[in-house]
C-alpha cells in the first residue's frame, strides 16, 4: 500500500488528480491510499504518515517550495512530486530535491510515470527481526547498511533513523540471502552482505559503505557489477 498525499488550494484540481491516480492504480493493480489537503500547513500535520506527495507550487500563505523544505525536515523519505504550469518555478523546486515534476493541466502519462518511479523506490520496506541486548526489534530492510558474518551469528549495521546501531541475529549469511530483498542486497564475499543503495563508492573491486572499505571476492565481481548497474538504472535512474 502506497500512502500518497495531494496538496493544492483548489479543491477541483485535487478531485481531478485523485480520480486520475485511482484510475491509474486500478489499471496497474496498485494499492494506493490517498489523503487530500488544501494547504501546506494541513499537509505538514500529517506528512509523517505519507510516502509521497503531489504538491502544488503556487499556494497562498505557505507555498509549495517552503512546504517542500519543511517536508524534508519532518519526513526525509517522503517523495515530493511538484505540480505546476509555470516552467520558471522548476529551478526553485530543484532546491528541495523534488523527486519528479508534473505539469498542469495534468497528463495521465506523467502521473503514471511518477507513480511507477515511486513504487520502484519501495524495495526494502519489509522488516526483519533483529536483536540488541536480547531485546527484539523490527527493522526495515532498507535501513540495513551491511551484514557481517561471525561464528554462528550475524551483525547488522543499521543506518537511517537508527544510525550507528549494531544489532544481531543468530543466523548465517546463507539464511539471510533467502530472507533479505534480492533487489536490494548482494553478498560480496563469504563475510559480507551489502545494501546496494548504501554504497557510496565502487572502484577496482572494492566498495565503500558507511565509511568501511570492503573487497569483493573475485568470483563474485562480475555478478556484483551487473547487480549494482541494474540497481542504479532501476532505482536511481
Amino acid at each position: 500500500m502506497l500512502r500518497v498525499g495531494l496538496c493544492d488550494d483548489e479543491p477541483l484540481i485535487i478531485e481531478a488528480l485523485q480520480r486520475t491516480i485511482l484510475e491509474i492504480a486500478d489499471t496497474n493493480g496498485w494499492e494506493i491510499s490517498i489523503s487530500c489537503f488544501e494547504s501546506g500547513r494541513a499537509l505538514l500535520e500529517a506528512v509523517d504518515t505519507l510516502e509521497a506527495v503531489f504538491l502544488d507550487i503556487d499556494m497562498p500563505e505557505l507555498d509549495g517550495i517552503e512546504t517542500g523544505k519543511r517536508i524534508g525536515e519532518k519526513n526525509k523519505d517522503c517523495k515530493i512530486i511538484m505540480a505546476t504550469g509555470r516552467e520558471d518555478k522548476y529551478k526553485d523546486a530543484f532546491r528541495i530535491q523534488a523527486f519528479r515534476f508534473v505539469t498542469k493541466p495534468f497528463d495521465i502519462d506523467e502521473i503514471e510515470e511518477a507513480l511507477q518511479a515511486i513504487f520502484h523506490t519501495q524495495i526494502g520496506m519489509e522488516t526483519i527481526e533483529l536483536y540488541e541486548q536480547r531485546n527484539s526489534y523490527q527493522i526495515s530492510q532498507r535501513d540495513i547498511s551491511y551484514v557481517t558474518a561471525y561464528d554462528g551469528y550475524s551483525e547488522f549495521v543499521v543506518s537511517g533513523r537508527d544510525a550507528n546501531r549494531i544489532l544481531r541475529k543468530d543466523c548465517s549469511l546463507l539464511e539471510l540471502e533467502q530472507e533479505l530483498s534480492k533487489e536490494l542486497f548482494f553478498r560480496v564475499s563469504r563475510q559480507y552482505i551489502v545494501n546496494l543503495g548504501k554504497i557510496t563508492e565502487y572502484a577496482k573491486g572494492s566498495i565503500l559503505i558507511q565509511g568501511k572499505k570492503m573487497l569483493i571476492s573475485r568470483r563474485r565481481k562480475k555478478e556484483f557489477e551487473q547487480a549494482y548497474l541494474e540497481y542504479d538504472l532501476r532505482y536511481r535512474g
